[in-house]
């Protein structure tokens, strides 16, 4: 009860004072006397500024609002962008795709990346195709660009390929200018290698290395290129590195090939 008479009370005394500074301000903007000009010009001025104060922060609040709603247009804009390119990408690798598929001479089984391994020496990858589009152990995998793998594992929907830069991975070999062959392999998880070229053969850097032909590979799938050779002193064969045709890396698409050719062919 004494909460509530002090509170009543100072609620008074506010209200009487806020009262007659009113007043106070009416008497004195109406005044005429030469005494009160220059304070009601003065007090009219500090009123003025006080009402711009006020107006600048509404329109303060008003302005950071409309810069947070483009904001989030600009960033709507450009992630509607970024589908829009993505899109176009994925659009010009598939005719890509298609292109090479009607011209290969192989039964091609299209399909996606959709998981790589390369931790360590072991690369893989695994597609979105399976047994039920045909998929069997030990069928070659290429790109557009040439060899990426093989197959070694296989379920309904999906497939494992041992990637051409997995430390294990071997393939029968050829120089196509030339006709030497030999086994190219992985050294270190990123560069391949070509074994077994012998110190006198010829061989040069910008030669095409391509399959040399096996019962899992067909021969003339494009592997790489001869970035490096070297003929060591009292060796019997050269040291020859091949930068892979196809960069693995960055690779989204593959084809499986059927190992038997197309009738027509």
């Amino acid at each position: 009860m004494i909460r509530w008479e002090r509170y009543t009370h100072n609620l008074r005394d506010y209200g009487t004072l806020f009262l007659l500074l009113a007043i106070s301000i009416l008497l004195i903007i109406n005044n005429n006397a030469p005494q009160t000009s220059w304070v009601r010009a003065n007090v009219l001025n500090v009123m003025g500024i006080w009402g711009n104060w006020l107006s600048s922060i509404s329109q303060y609040g008003s302005l950071k609002q409309e810069n947070e709603s483009f904001r989030n247009r600009m960033a709507e804009l450009s992630y509607e962008n970024s589908l829009m390119k993505e899109a176009y990408l994925e659009n010009d690798r598939l005719r890509r795709m298609l292109d090479f598929k009607n011209k290969s001479r192989y039964n091609l089984i299209p399909a996606s990346i959709v998981v790589r391994n390369y931790e360590g020496f072991s690369h893989a990858f695994l597609l979105d195709a399976g047994k039920a589009d045909g998929v069997l152990p030990n069928m070659p995998v290429l790109a557009s660009e040439g060899l990426v793998g093989r197959v070694v594992g296989v379920t309904d929907y999906n497939t494992v390929v041992q990637v051409l830069d997995d430390l294990s991975y071997r393939v029968g070999a050829m120089i196509q200018r030339s006709r030497l062959t030999g086994i190219a392999q992985s050294v270190d998880g990123s560069k391949i290698i070509l074994n077994y070229i012998k110190i006198t053969d010829d061989v040069k850097v910008g030669d095409v290395v391509i399959t040399s032909g096996s019962a899992i590979y067909p021969k003339g799938i494009e592997i790489g290129i001869v970035t490096k050779v070297e003929a060591p002193p009292a060796a019997l064969f050269k040291d020859i590195e091949v930068e892979p045709s196809v960069n693995l890396e960055k690779l989204e698409e593959a084809f499986i090939i059927r190992i038997e050719l197309r009738a027509n062919q």
